[in-house]
């Protein structure tokens, strides 16, 4: 696949690349790429440990549900008071 990078991409690509660290582009590319593919499944791993905790303490009775009325209510007050809903 052969794309052309704006400049400030390329500018760091090429950084990492004069450090001698890397070989090639692809492998600056690569380990970017691994690196968010990290970031992006800590984010889920995370998302998965909140819901598993969030359902242990609806379970203990430790939450109550949601009252949709009343989080709507607040909403439109808080927006007529902003002058953002008539």
């Amino acid at each position: 696949m052969a794309y052309e990078f704006p400049s400030d991409i390329r500018d760091r690509v090429n950084a990492w690349l004069d450090l001698g660290i890397y070989q090639s582009e692809e492998d600056v590319i690569r380990k970017a790429m691994d690196a968010l593919d990290q970031i992006e499944q800590d984010k889920l791993t995370r998302w998965h440990e909140r819901n598993r905790l969030a359902s242990e303490q609806s379970a203990q009775g430790l939450s109550k549900p949601l009252d949709d009325q009343r989080v709507l209510a607040r909403l439109r007050a808080r927006l007529a008071q902003e002058g953002i809903l008539g």
